[in-house]
């Protein structure tokens, strides 16, 4: 069944995170707005818009990035002390319209949802997720090829995409570049050249 996008979201920024369509993403929830916001999402389309921040020098508005991804709450669990802790489930990248006025605290917008309508196309994913575990086999020497080939197969590309940020710490302007991609196939090119890149930094650090 597919989830309605809503005109309007809340967003809630944060610095040096990816997130993508089909993709989970686990947060802790203790501000009072992102409380606000989450428990609001709760009573409505549980749909929340995850999005980096592009400069933090203003600590009370901080200047945003201009897309982000929009996932649904698929499982939450409040603490005693009154905070939540959620787990998000990518649905599809946005990119921002207008910002709103703010509620109850948190930042909201309207989305334009067009700019990315060929997020979770199945052929595409399925050739550029072939050729993204190919290039990881030929240059990642250091991992079991066998059993990472097996984990990999198992998940979606933007799962692969995550996992392969997450192990290489790509930097908050990396994330952004790969968020930013128009389609699979421009991600993965985009992420084999930041793998080289990171890989062949290690090997001048060896080096060295």
């Amino acid at each position: 069944m597919t989830t309605k996008l809503p005109e309007i979201i809340p967003i809630f920024p944060l610095e040096n995170i990816l997130f993508l369509p089909n993709v989970n993403l686990p947060l802790y929830i203790f501000e009072e707005r992102y409380l606000n916001m989450t428990n609001d999402a709760l009573k409505t389309n549980k749909i929340i818009g995850m999005i980096q921040i592009a400069n933090s020098n203003n600590r009370i508005y901080k200047e945003l990035f201009p897309i982000g991804c929009a996932g649904k709450i698929v499982f939450y669990e409040r603490t005693t002390d009154n905070k939540i802790l959620l787990i998000l489930n990518g649905l599809k990248r946005f990119k921002i319209k207008k910002e709103l006025s703010l509620k109850s605290g948190y930042r909201r917008i309207i989305p334009d949802w067009e700019t990315f309508k060929n997020d979770n196309n199945k052929l595409l994913e399925k050739n550029d997720k072939e050729r993204l575990l190919q290039n990881i086999k030929h240059n990642v020497k250091t991992i079991n090829t066998k059993f990472f080939e097996k984990q990999l197969n198992q998940i979606s590309i933007n799962e692969i995409v995550q996992i392969i940020a997450r192990e290489f710490s790509f930097s908050n302007i990396e994330n952004q570049s790969i968020i930013e991609s128009k389609d699979t196939t421009s991600m993965v090119s985009l992420l084999i050249k930041l793998l080289q890149k990171s890989l062949f930094s290690e090997e001048n650090k060896s080096i060295h």
